[in-house]
């Protein structure tokens, strides 16, 4: 797998709603010298970064420093409906792009399975005709299972799964679940760890974040069922420390100590 960051690595040195905003809040140039600095090849800008408040300028900018810097970009959004999917894929050519991430929700609401099925057969022609693989995220609107369906029904290639070990979570799924459900049709994978501890009181557990190889997150199983080939995006869940400053710290150690796993694990650099 070939190794990379996104802007959900860097979550609240981007902003996170409902929180202080950073005091000098990442953009996309700033999240693409992160990538660079942490060494890896491929830099995910997701929903939480929108490209679309960038010009045709501002993207082919960003195309050329990333091609020079040897960082492949994979532009990511929220939604299929085809007015909203549609002139993503034009930022997507003006990144030179392979791959696109979406979810299946966006800020009207949640499609049916039914109606994003009707969404993404009409987007076929359009990603046939641009060479370009949608990966759709699972999370915690359906089951697995249900997603699956949805993906084998579209039979083709140009549709895949972006795999979320721990998305699924809110379904009562297991990362093993999500893996025999969703990864034979996985193009991309988010590598985003966990630990589960019990609350003050042993009633109930907490679910947080923590870096990649440090938790819970079974990385023998999650290489041995998806492909080689694709991208291994780092996400984290890192939990707020008070304030936004030292929690930009604590992240900023997690993406490192991170990457750091991963490349001895993946036979990157150490």
């Amino acid at each position: 797998m070939r190794l990379g960051i996104s802007s959900w690595t860097y979550a609240w040195s981007v902003g996170v709603a409902g929180f202080p905003a950073p005091s000098a809040p990442l953009d996309a140039f700033g999240l693409l010298a992160k990538a660079r600095e942490l060494g890896v090849g491929v830099l995910q800008i997701a929903d939480n970064l929108p490209l679309e408040r960038l010009s045709a300028n501002e993207l082919g900018a960003l195309a050329a420093r990333a091609r020079d810097w040897g960082i492949r970009l994979e532009p990511g959004t929220r939604g299929v409906r085809p007015e909203r999917l549609l002139p993503f894929l034009d930022i997507a050519a003006h990144l030179r792009a392979r791959l696109v991430r979406t979810l299946l929700h966006d800020d009207l609401g949640c499609p049916t399975l039914e109606q994003a099925g009707e969404f993404l057969r009409a987007l076929l022609p359009e990603l046939e005709r641009r060479d370009l693989v949608l990966a759709v995220e699972n999370h915690d609107f359906f089951p697995t299972r249900q997603l699956r369906a949805l993906v084998e029904g579209l039979h083709s290639p140009r549709i895949g799964v972006c795999l979320d070990p721990v998305n699924n979570f809110a379904q009562g799924e297991s990362t093993r679940e999500v893996l025999d459900n969703l990864g034979a049709l996985s193009v991309n994978f988010h590598c985003k760890d966990y630990v589960i501890r019990r609350k003050l009181g042993g009633l109930g557990f907490d679910v947080e974040g923590a870096p990649a190889g440090e938790g819970m997150l079974d990385l023998d199983l999650c290489q041995a069922r998806l492909d080689e080939s694709m991208s291994c995006i780092i996400e984290l869940w890192t939990p707020w420390q008070g304030s936004t400053e030292s929690t930009i710290a604590l992240e900023a150690d997690w993406a490192r100590r991170s990457v750091h796993r991963l490349n001895a694990r993946l036979g990157g650099r150490p």
